[in-house]
Protein backbone atom coordinates (compact mmCIF):
# COMPACT_ATOMS: atom_id res chain seq x y z
CA UNK A 1 0.00 0.00 0.00
CA UNK A 2 0.97 3.52 -0.78
CA UNK A 3 2.58 5.16 1.88
CA UNK A 4 0.81 7.36 4.19
CA UNK A 5 1.89 11.01 4.69
CA UNK A 6 1.01 13.86 7.58
CA UNK A 7 0.95 17.56 6.61
CA UNK A 8 0.61 20.42 8.52
CA UNK A 9 -1.86 22.89 7.33
CA UNK A 10 -2.16 25.99 9.30
CA UNK A 11 -4.90 28.30 8.73
CA UNK A 12 -3.80 32.08 9.12
CA UNK A 13 -5.42 35.01 11.32
CA UNK A 14 -6.53 36.57 7.66
CA UNK A 15 -8.84 33.60 7.01
CA UNK A 16 -10.47 33.47 10.99
CA UNK A 17 -10.94 37.24 10.59
CA UNK A 18 -12.50 36.67 6.83
CA UNK A 19 -15.08 33.99 8.48
CA UNK A 20 -13.63 30.81 5.97
CA UNK A 21 -11.81 28.44 8.51
CA UNK A 22 -14.89 25.85 8.10
CA UNK A 23 -14.80 26.22 4.33
CA UNK A 24 -11.21 25.73 3.90
CA UNK A 25 -11.35 22.46 6.40
CA UNK A 26 -14.51 21.37 3.85
CA UNK A 27 -11.92 21.37 1.05
CA UNK A 28 -9.06 19.04 2.56
CA UNK A 29 -11.99 16.85 3.60
CA UNK A 30 -13.37 16.53 0.02
CA UNK A 31 -9.84 16.39 -0.89
CA UNK A 32 -10.41 12.71 1.01
CA UNK A 33 -7.28 13.93 3.59
CA UNK A 34 -7.91 12.87 7.13
CA UNK A 35 -8.42 15.26 9.90
CA UNK A 36 -5.83 14.06 12.84
CA UNK A 37 -5.17 16.93 15.34
CA UNK A 38 -6.34 20.40 15.63
CA UNK A 39 -5.96 23.45 17.92
CA UNK A 40 -6.59 27.35 17.78
CA UNK A 41 -3.56 29.18 19.27
CA UNK A 42 -1.75 32.66 19.51
CA UNK A 43 1.42 31.76 18.49
CA UNK A 44 4.31 33.50 20.52
CA UNK A 45 7.29 35.64 18.56
CA UNK A 46 9.54 32.96 19.78
CA UNK A 47 7.63 30.19 18.09
CA UNK A 48 6.83 31.84 14.50
CA UNK A 49 10.41 31.99 14.67
CA UNK A 50 11.71 28.54 14.72
CA UNK A 51 8.63 28.00 12.37
CA UNK A 52 10.27 30.18 9.67
CA UNK A 53 13.57 29.31 10.58
CA UNK A 54 17.01 31.54 10.24
CA UNK A 55 18.38 29.14 7.52
CA UNK A 56 20.12 29.28 4.69
CA UNK A 57 18.52 26.71 2.93
CA UNK A 58 15.11 28.03 3.68
CA UNK A 59 16.10 31.54 2.37
CA UNK A 60 17.32 30.29 -0.81
CA UNK A 61 13.89 27.99 -1.82
CA UNK A 62 11.34 31.06 -0.59
CA UNK A 63 13.68 33.72 -2.02
CA UNK A 64 14.40 32.38 -5.14
CA UNK A 65 10.89 31.73 -5.82
CA UNK A 66 10.00 35.03 -5.20
CA UNK A 67 12.25 35.89 -7.10
CA UNK A 68 11.44 34.46 -9.72
CA UNK A 69 8.24 35.67 -9.15
CA UNK A 70 9.09 39.08 -9.95
CA UNK A 71 11.40 38.36 -12.94
CA UNK A 72 7.98 37.11 -14.39
CA UNK A 73 6.20 40.37 -14.30
CA UNK A 74 8.99 42.12 -15.63
CA UNK A 75 9.55 43.82 -12.54
CA UNK A 76 13.03 44.24 -10.35
CA UNK A 77 12.87 43.83 -6.69
CA UNK A 78 16.08 45.46 -5.85
CA UNK A 79 16.84 42.23 -3.61
CA UNK A 80 19.05 39.46 -4.07
CA UNK A 81 16.80 36.39 -3.32
CA UNK A 82 18.30 35.58 -0.08
CA UNK A 83 17.55 39.55 1.23
CA UNK A 84 13.79 39.12 -0.04
CA UNK A 85 13.84 35.82 2.14
CA UNK A 86 15.02 37.45 5.02
CA UNK A 87 12.22 40.56 4.60
CA UNK A 88 9.61 37.56 4.26
CA UNK A 89 10.73 36.12 7.36
CA UNK A 90 10.55 39.35 9.14
CA UNK A 91 6.85 40.30 7.58
CA UNK A 92 5.86 36.81 8.60
CA UNK A 93 7.38 37.36 11.89
CA UNK A 94 5.50 40.15 12.57
CA UNK A 95 2.06 39.07 10.81
CA UNK A 96 1.28 35.80 12.59
CA UNK A 97 2.61 37.33 15.96
CA UNK A 98 -0.28 37.32 18.62
CA UNK A 99 -2.98 36.53 15.96
CA UNK A 100 -4.74 33.87 16.42
CA UNK A 101 -3.91 30.49 14.38
CA UNK A 102 -5.67 27.02 13.28
CA UNK A 103 -3.36 24.51 13.29
CA UNK A 104 -4.27 20.69 11.82
CA UNK A 105 -2.06 17.86 11.12
CA UNK A 106 -4.33 15.91 7.67
CA UNK A 107 -3.08 12.69 7.34
CA UNK A 108 -3.36 10.75 3.90
CA UNK A 109 -2.03 9.30 0.33
CA UNK A 110 0.08 12.26 -1.10
CA UNK A 111 -0.97 14.42 1.90
CA UNK A 112 1.75 16.49 1.17
CA UNK A 113 1.37 17.08 -2.49
CA UNK A 114 -2.67 17.37 -2.35
CA UNK A 115 -2.28 19.93 0.73
CA UNK A 116 -0.15 22.23 -1.71
CA UNK A 117 -2.13 21.58 -4.88
CA UNK A 118 -5.11 22.70 -2.62
CA UNK A 119 -3.61 25.60 -0.79
CA UNK A 120 -2.36 27.27 -4.48
CA UNK A 121 0.45 28.62 -5.87
CA UNK A 122 2.09 31.08 -3.10
CA UNK A 123 1.25 34.17 -5.11
CA UNK A 124 -2.80 34.51 -5.30
CA UNK A 125 -2.31 36.35 -8.70
CA UNK A 126 -1.26 33.03 -10.47
CA UNK A 127 -2.75 30.33 -8.04
CA UNK A 128 -5.45 28.28 -9.86
CA UNK A 129 -8.90 28.74 -9.45
CA UNK A 130 -10.20 26.11 -7.36
CA UNK A 131 -7.15 26.44 -4.92
CA UNK A 132 -7.35 28.49 -1.99
CA UNK A 133 -5.69 31.54 -2.92
CA UNK A 134 -6.82 31.39 -6.02
CA UNK A 135 -10.58 31.76 -5.19
CA UNK A 136 -9.56 33.87 -2.19
CA UNK A 137 -7.37 35.80 -1.97
CA UNK A 138 -6.92 39.32 -4.51
CA UNK A 139 -3.10 39.80 -2.68
CA UNK A 140 -0.02 39.81 -4.53
CA UNK A 141 3.79 40.71 -4.27
CA UNK A 142 3.31 44.37 -5.72
CA UNK A 143 0.03 45.14 -2.90
CA UNK A 144 1.71 43.03 -0.06
CA UNK A 145 4.89 45.21 -0.87
CA UNK A 146 3.62 48.73 -1.02
CA UNK A 147 2.51 48.68 2.80
CA UNK A 148 5.50 46.24 3.84
CA UNK A 149 2.96 43.83 5.22
CA UNK A 150 3.48 40.35 4.77
CA UNK A 151 1.65 38.19 1.70
CA UNK A 152 -1.64 37.01 2.77
CA UNK A 153 -1.74 33.81 1.34
CA UNK A 154 -4.47 32.50 3.49
CA UNK A 155 -3.03 28.96 4.79
CA UNK A 156 0.33 27.53 5.29
CA UNK A 157 0.51 24.29 3.79
CA UNK A 158 3.85 22.00 4.68
CA UNK A 159 6.21 22.01 1.65
CA UNK A 160 7.84 18.52 1.52
CA UNK A 161 7.68 15.13 4.07
CA UNK A 162 10.78 16.42 5.78
CA UNK A 163 9.37 20.12 6.49
CA UNK A 164 5.88 18.44 7.55
CA UNK A 165 7.53 15.77 9.95
CA UNK A 166 9.71 19.07 11.38
CA UNK A 167 6.98 21.55 11.62
CA UNK A 168 4.58 19.07 13.54
CA UNK A 169 7.22 18.10 15.95
CA UNK A 170 7.06 22.03 16.73
CA UNK A 171 3.50 22.79 17.12
CA UNK A 172 2.11 19.18 18.30
CA UNK A 173 2.87 16.45 20.88
CA UNK A 174 2.38 12.91 20.26
CA UNK A 175 -0.66 12.59 22.86
CA UNK A 176 -2.37 15.68 20.67
CA UNK A 177 -2.60 13.33 17.56
CA UNK A 178 -5.10 10.54 16.81
CA UNK A 179 -5.22 7.34 15.01
CA UNK A 180 -8.49 6.61 13.52
CA UNK A 181 -10.02 5.14 11.06
CA UNK A 182 -12.84 6.86 8.41
CA UNK A 183 -15.19 4.40 7.03
CA UNK A 184 -14.68 5.87 3.33
CA UNK A 185 -10.51 5.42 3.74
CA UNK A 186 -11.59 1.96 2.06
CA UNK A 187 -11.95 2.94 -0.95
CA UNK A 188 -8.55 4.89 -1.80
CA UNK A 189 -7.12 2.13 0.40
CA UNK A 190 -8.76 -1.26 -0.21
CA UNK A 191 -9.14 -3.17 -3.44
CA UNK A 192 -12.44 -4.64 -3.15
CA UNK A 193 -14.66 -2.59 -1.48
CA UNK A 194 -18.36 -2.17 -2.47
CA UNK A 195 -18.45 -5.18 -4.08
CA UNK A 196 -21.92 -6.54 -4.75
CA UNK A 197 -22.49 -9.64 -3.63
CA UNK A 198 -24.22 -12.21 -5.91
CA UNK A 199 -27.35 -13.87 -5.36
CA UNK A 200 -27.15 -17.65 -4.50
Amino acid sequence: MHKIEKTLIAIKPETIQMGLMGEFITKFEKRGLKLIAAKLIVPTKEQIEEHYPDDEAWYISSGTNTYNNYKEKGIDPGMTPIELAKRTRKLLIEHLTDRPLLLMIWEGAHAVALGRKTAGSTNPLTADIGSIRGDYSLDSYELSDSIERALLTLVHASGSQEEAEREIKLWFTKDEILDYELINESVFYTKDWGKVKKKK
